[in-house]
């Protein structure tokens, strides 16, 4: 392909920086205790047997280690309260009724014109040839996670939505 241009060094590191800042969110003073929110996140919350963060973490949920960059506290605070309101893509809800009476509700980990696997409430894969399947239902809007509402008081879920805010993925 010719080249169209050339650019300099110096101007090769502003267009990759200018890239890099797009869909970041800016830094904002919330309410909540970021100390208390991580407590929450490892313990009461139970988010770390689902999601990873720093490299540690279950396997489940999505890498939240820099969530705080790519959503807004209004984004957090929702996917907490209402976790289907936003399922991040790669991780549709599917439900599956086999002939021999299996049934296997988990998040798609991939599937083509034949088969359809699944990962379960446990993490456990399943792998299912559709024609062996008398139900298939892709359940768009639902989420595995449990929702918070009732779990946490308003206070604690500020204290969350801090803690998941400064996850900037900065070491």
């Amino acid at each position: 392909m010719p080249e169209a241009w050339q650019l300099t060094d110096r101007e090769i590191s502003q267009v990759a920086g200018y890239v890099r800042s797009l869909g970041r969110t800016a830094v904002v003073k919330l309410p909540g205790d970021t100390v208390k929110g991580k407590e929450y996140y490892e313990a009461k919350g139970g988010c770390a047997a689902c999601h990873i963060v720093s490299g540690r973490g279950g396997t489940m949920g999505p890498d939240l280690s820099d969530i705080g960059a790519r959503r807004s506290a209004a984004y957090l605070r929702e996917a907490l309260i209402d976790p289907g309101a936003a399922v991040p893509e790669g991780f549709l809800v599917v439900s599956v009724a086999a002939r021999d009476g299996q049934r296997v509700r988990g998040i798609r980990s991939n599937e083509d014109s034949f088969t359809i696997q699944l990962r379960d409430a446990s993490n456990v894969f399943h792998s299912f040839r559709k024609l062996d399947l008398t139900e298939l239902k892709k359940e768009f809007g639902a989420s595995m996670m449990p929702g918070y509402r009732d779990a946490l008081t308003p206070s604690e879920i500020d204290d969350l939505v801090a803690y998941l805010a400064g996850l900037r993925g900065e070491k």
